[in-house]
């Protein structure tokens, strides 16, 4: 085989055509090829080639360029293999197919070095209400509570259900208090809290799925909107920060959900929203970064559950707010992204209150989602550049410290919600601007 042949990772599909989003997307390349090898080669020969199908009653070969810049759809058809490009670099190599099954379900990988297949995204079922600035809840029985957020014009209180069976979403009661930007918890007793937001700045309400009600629970302290909450390893809820409609708060509150009462705990040293949070294995909790007013800040610190004290810990290399934490099997936290924005990644170690810098994320992004794969791998889904809303997804792999581009979504989306779902699937919905569609990778 020549000298500098493109060495690609590829997901071969079978028994799928591939097809662009847009119908008037041509393949670049038809012709006839003695076999499925041939036509992988001819794709891998070709710089922008994306994706190939092999048609093998007609022996036809599809190739279709990644410069038309097209989104990704399957659709199933028999008797013909598709093979999409992942990961790619140009070296001096033999190519392999290594083949892993035969079945019409079944995928297999060309590579130098990996037999994994990827991921592709498929769209599901739309909500019933285009949204941002929502919660989505994978409750025990599988399915997900999306609650609240907002339209663009006015704050929500709907909330719906996906059934991964089916793939549909059917609504259930609205909650008592129109709220976005609020967080929602999933307490040890199946049900789930949902605190503060706009719209509804001290409020909390509770869902319980067995009956499918809301039923109003204690106020907060303090309003909050942009703030989180934390599910300890007592049952309680810590809630900190966040923005009380004027400024960034540094306060913090306890909920207990067998009185349905909040109590004070022990202020953050730095008033902070738009910040993130992370139960360390210890039973600890980290923060990291935020918005004070006027910029994202690098600053970090550690609640103590059992003396109610914060502590303050290194600073992060970069500022950022509107980023993503991520606990990782390895007990350290990968921190990515942020305003405004960025695209740097760096590693918390526990064991000793250390940050290091991880590779750069390949776009710059903020307001996006991380979700840890089975694998260990974490994903990285659209956000917002300088430009608008990202359609981009990457993946970080905590055993190299690189990231790997992964397929596109099928739209572009920031403060979209993230949930992996009991089949090892990941569902995102709604975004800006106004989104009420989902996906699954």
């Amino acid at each position: 085989m020549a000298d500098n042949i493109r060495s690609i990772e590829m997901s071969i599909i079978n028994d799928q055509i591939f097809q662009c989003a847009q119908s008037t997307c041509l393949p670049s390349g038809n012709f006839t090829t003695s076999d499925l090898f041939q036509c992988q080669v001819d794709c891998l020969s070709r710089n922008q080639c994306m994706a190939a199908t092999f048609y093998k009653s007609s022996s036809n070969c599809q190739l279709f360029n990644d410069s038309l810049n097209q989104n990704e759809n399957m659709s199933y058809a028999i008797n013909v293999v598709t093979m999409i490009t992942v990961v790619g670099t140009r070296y001096s190599s033999d190519l392999t197919l290594i083949s892993t099954s035969s079945s019409a379900s079944s995928t297999s990988t060309s590579s130098t070095s990996t037999t994994e297949a990827p991921h592709v995204w498929t769209t599901t079922g739309n909500m019933r209400v285009a949204r941002l600035y929502h919660t989505a809840s994978v409750l025990s029985n599988g399915k997900v509570l999306v609650t609240g957020g907002w339209t663009g014009s006015v704050n929500l209180d709907s909330t719906e259900i996906y059934d991964p069976s089916t793939g549909n979403w059917t609504t259930t009661v609205s909650m008592n208090v129109p709220r976005s930007s609020h967080t929602a918890s999933i307490l040890s007793n199946g049900k789930v809290l949902v605190t503060g937001g706009l719209g509804g700045p001290n409020t909390a309400e509770i869902y319980d799925p067995s009956i499918g009600n809301w039923t109003r629970t204690g106020n907060m302290n303090v309003p909050r909107s942009s703030h989180t909450a934390s599910l300890l390893s007592n049952g309680s809820v810590l809630v900190t920060g966040g923005w009380n409609g004027s400024a960034s708060v540094n306060s913090a509150e306890l909920y207990d959900p067998s009185t349905g009462n909040w109590t004070r705990t022990g202020n953050m040293n730095v008033a902070r929203s738009y910040h993130t949070v992370s139960i360390l294995s210890n039973g600890n909790v980290l923060v990291t970064g935020g918005w004070n007013g006027s910029a994202p800040f690098n600053s970090t610190e550690i609640y103590d559950p059992s003396t109610g004290n914060w502590t303050t810990t290194a600073n992060m290399n970069v500022p950022r707010s509107s980023h993503t934490a991520s606990i990782l099997s390895n007990g350290k936290i990968l921190v990515t992204g942020g305003c405004c924005p960025v695209n740097s990644a760096e590693l918390y170690d526990p064991s000793t209150g250390n940050w290091i810098t991880t590779a750069n994320m390949n776009v710059v992004r903020l307001y996006h989602t991380t979700s840890i794969l089975s694998n260990g791998r974490v994903l990285v889904t659209g956000g917002k550049d300088y430009s608008g809303p990202l359609n981009s997804a990457e993946i970080y792999d905590p055993s190299t410290g690189n990231w790997t581009t992964a397929v596109n979504m099928s739209v572009a989306r920031y403060q979209h919600t993230a949930s992996i779902l009991s089949n090892g699937k990941v569902l995102v919905t709604g975004g800006c601007c106004s989104l009420n569609s989902a996906e699954l990778y």
